[in-house]
């Protein structure tokens, strides 16, 4: 299962599709302070990029994936540059 939804913390894993766009949209609009584990991410469906561009939830765990990691995580913004600097 490429998504676990918890408290306030977001996994995603391997492949995100979207399928597991609306669940996402779902716990990001009901969630205070969310939290998203990215660590084994390999693949964003466009909608899910969305939503996190859109709610900006704090990243604990950036991807391991390269091209996730080079190209995605800048773009999720300054509420996660802490990660980046201690990465």
């Amino acid at each position: 299962m490429p998504l676990t939804l918890r408290d306030n913390t977001a996994t995603i894993t391997g492949t995100l599709t979207v399928e597991e766009v609306e669940p996402l949209a779902g716990w990001l609009r009901s969630t205070d302070r969310p939290r998203v584990n990215l660590r084994g991410c390999t693949h964003l469906h466009t909608g899910a990029l969305q939503l996190l561009l859109f709610f900006r939830p704090t990243v604990v765990s950036r991807p391991l994936d390269p091209f996730l990691s080079t190209h995605i995580m800048p773009l999720l913004g300054k509420r996660n540059k802490e990660l980046e600097a201690s990465s």
